[in-house]
C-alpha cells in the first residue's frame, strides 16, 4: 500500500516543515514560503509562530521581540535584511586607551545602509572624563590596514544610551551610515573609540567566509563574486 504524504499525522509533517528551514539559510524565508503555499495542509505551518521564532533567530540571536504585540511573523518580516554578529566573531573586540579606560564591543547590528555597534566603555576618572562616545568613528580599509585616513571615516550619526556617566562608563550604541560591499579587493571594518588615544582595532573582514557565515550577500551593495 503506498502512502501519500499528506496522509501523514501533523507531527511528521511538522517535523518536515523544520527541516525546510533548518538547511543553508540563504532563502530560507523564501523556502518556507514556498512549503506553506503547495497546499491548504502545509498553509496552516504559515500560522504556526515557532517557525518564524525560528527563522528570526538566525537574524537576531537574541531571540526576543520588541514587544508583546509583536508576532514573531511581523518580527520576522522586520528583522529580514539585518543580521547580528555576536561579540565573539569579531576579530577584535575592545578599543583600549589604557587598564582603566576601555570600550568593549558587545555585537553589531548590520542593515543594507547601516552598522549599529553596541557598546560598553569604562573609566575610573583617574585621567578625568571618558571620552564621549559620539566621537568615535569606522572606517573600511583594505588589505588589513591598521590605520584610518581621513577620506574613510564615518562618523556617528545616531545613538542611544542606557548609562551616560562620563566620570565611570557609557552603555549604548552607536549608528554608522556605512554599506558594505562585494568589492575585489576585501575590507576590513576598523573602530576607533572616542577622539583621540583609544586602539583602532578591526572588527572584521569582508570575505567569503564571513559572508557565507551571516548570510550578508543580500545586504550587500554591489554582487560580485568573491574568489
Amino acid at each position: 500500500m503506498n502512502a501519500h504524504l499528506l496522509d501523514l499525522p501533523d507531527e511528521i509533517l511538522e517535523l518536515i516543515a523544520f527541516n525546510v528551514i533548518d538547511g543553508p539559510w540563504i532563502d530560507d524565508v523564501r523556502h518556507f514560503l514556498s512549503f506553506t503555499s503547495t497546499c491548504k495542509r502545509f498553509y496552516q505551518f504559515f500560522y504556526d509562530e515557532r517557525f518564524w521564532q525560528k527563522l528570526a533567530s538566525r537574524r537576531d540571536p537574541t531571540n526576543e521581540k520588541p514587544t508583546e504585540n509583536t508576532t514573531w511573523l511581523n518580527y520576522c518580516q522586520q528583522i529580514y535584511l539585518m543580521r547580528t554578529i555576536p561579540s565573539n566573531a569579531l576579530r577584535e573586540n575592545i578599543s583600549r586607551f589604557d587598564d582603566n579606560y576601555y570600550c568593549t564591543i558587545e555585537k553589531l547590528i548590520i542593515w543594507p545602509d547601516k552598522i549599529r555597534i553596541y557598546i560598553d566603555e569604562r573609566g575610573d576618572y583617574s585621567l578625568g572624563p571618558i571620552q564621549h562616545p559620539r566621537d568615535s568613528i569606522v572606517a573600511l580599509v583594505e588589505n588589513d590596514y591598521s590605520q584610518i585616513r581621513d577620506q574613510e571615516k564615518r562618523r556617528v550619526f545616531e545613538s542611544k544610551f542606557s548609562i551616560a556617566d562620563q566620570n565611570s562608563r557609557y552603555l549604548g550604541y552607536l549608528d554608522f551610515s556605512i554599506s558594505l560591499s562585494c568589492d575585489p579587493a576585501e575590507q576590513v571594518l576598523n573602530f576607533r573609540y572616542g577622539f583621540n588615544g583609544y586602539s583602532i582595532i578591526k572588527l572584521f573582514k569582508i570575505e567569503k567566509s564571513f559572508i557565507d557565515k551571516f548570510n550578508l550577500q543580500p545586504l550587500m551593495r554591489r554582487r560580485q563574486s568573491i574568489v
